[in-house]
C-alpha cells in the first residue's frame, strides 16, 4: 500500500536531510527527488506530495505524521478467504501444539515466543474469531481478540525484554539461539499443561533442524517436532500462538512507550534511526540499552545522525 501526504514547502528540508543519504535517480518527470533505502521508496514530487511506498512504508508514514502533525489514515487489513478442507494441509484438522514469535525484527520491543496447544474441537471456533496469521491481522483487532484468546487457548508466552536480550547478545547467543532456547522452554511448559494426547508440535522454521538441536545440545530438547515455513498456514495452533505472541508484544510496546512519552516506531526502518536520535538526546545513549536491540545496525545509524560535540 501506498501512503501520501502533502507537506509544507518550509518543512521540506526536514525530509531532504533526514533521506540524502538514499538518494537516487528517477526517470519521473514529476518527481522532485526519490529515496530508496532497502525497505522503502519515498517519491517527492514537484507538488509538495511525498509517497511512501514498501514494506516499512506504514510505519515510516506514522512516524512523519507524528513529526509534521498530520491525523494519519490508519491501515486496515482485508482478511484473507478461508481456505476449504480440500486446500488445508495434512495437518489442519489435528490437535496440535504451535510455536510462534514476534519483535525478532524490530528495533524497540522485546522479543515475545508463544506456544500454543489447539484441539482439533476448538479449531472451528478460533476459525469463527477470524484467527489466522498475526501478520495477516492489524494490531486493533489483535487487541480486541488477544485476551480472551489467551484464555482460550492453554499457552506459555515467554517475554524477553531489551536490557536481557542485550545481555544475551554479550554472553555470544545469536539470535536464531535465543529463539531455539525460547521455543523449546515455551513448548515444554505448555506440555505440562495439557494431558491429553497430541498429534504434533508445529515449529514455524527460522533454521534447518539439524541447527536448531545443535543450538539445544547442552539441555533436555523436545524432539519430533515438525518444522514448517509460514506454519501459520499449516495448523491453526501456530497462527493462535502468532496472535497472542502480538498481542503481548503490542502491550509491552504500549508499557515503553509510556516510559519514552512518544509512539516507538516498529521495525528497523529509517524512521527507526530518527525517533532513535530523538530518543539519545533526551535520556541519552545509554538509554537505549533499555528499549532496544542495541546490536541492530540501527544504533550506528543513530550515533552517526547526533551532532558532534
Amino acid at each position: 500500500m501506498n501512503y501520501i501526504f502533502g507537506i509544507d514547502k518550509s518543512r521540506l528540508n526536514d525530509l531532504l536531510e533526514y533521506y540524502k543519504d538514499w538518494e537516487t535517480t528517477t526517470d519521473n518527470p514529476n518527481a522532485l527527488v526519490v529515496f530508496r533505502a532497502s525497505d522503502v521508496v519515498i517519491t517527492i514530487y514537484k507538488t509538495l506530495k511525498v509517497m511512501i511506498q514498501g514494506p516499512s512504508a506504514y510505519e515510516e508514514y506514522l512516524m512523519w505524521s507524528e513529526l509534521l502533525e498530520f491525523e494519519p489514515v490508519i491501515e486496515k487489513v482485508i482478511p484473507s478467504i478461508t481456505l476449504t478442507p480440500q486446500e488445508r494441509s495434512p495437518f489442519y484438522f489435528t490437535s496440535s501444539f504451535g510455536s510462534d514469535e514476534v519483535g525478532t525484527g524490530d528495533y524497540f520491543g522485546p522479543i515475545v515466543v508463544c506456544t500454543a496447544f489447539v484441539d482439533k474441537n476448538m479449531i472451528s471456533q478460533l476459525e469463527a474469531m477470524h484467527i489466522r496469521d498475526s501478520k495477516q491481522m492489524d494490531d486493533e483487532m489483535i487487541l480486541h481478540v488477544g485476551e480472551a484468546l489467551m484464555k482460550l487457548v492453554p499457552n506459555v508466552t515467554l517475554i524477553v525484554d531489551d536490557h536481557k536480550y542485550n545481555q544475551l547478545v554479550q554472553d555470544g547467543y545469536n539470535l536464531n539461539k535465543m529463539k531455539a532456547y525460547l521455543h523449546n522452554h515455551a513448548i515444554q511448559k505448555c506440555m505440562q499443561k495439557i494431558k491429553q494426547p497430541y498429534d504434533y508440535v508445529i515449529l514455524d522454521a527460522f533454521c534447518s533442524e539439524d541447527q536448531y538441536y545443535a543450538y539445544l545440545s547442552d539441555v533436555k530438547a523436545v524432539r519430533k517436532i515438525t518444522f514448517f515455513t509460514k506454519a501459520e498456514s499449516v495448523h491453526i495452533a501456530v497462527a493462535t500462538a502468532s496472535v497472542i505472541a502480538r498481542y503481548t508484544f503490542l502491550n509491552e510496546m504500549q508499557k515503553i512507550n509510556q516510559t519514552v512519552g512518544i509512539v516507538l516506531p516498529l521495525g528497523a526502518s529509517a524512521a527507526v534511526d530518527l525517533i532513535g536520535k530523538r530518543i539519545v538526546l533526551e535520556h541519552g545513549f545509554a538509554f537505549l540499552d533499555n528499549i532496544a536491540k542495541t546490536n541492530f545496525k540501527n544504533t550506528e545509524k543513530i550515533r552517526s545522525l547526533l551532532p558532534n560535540k
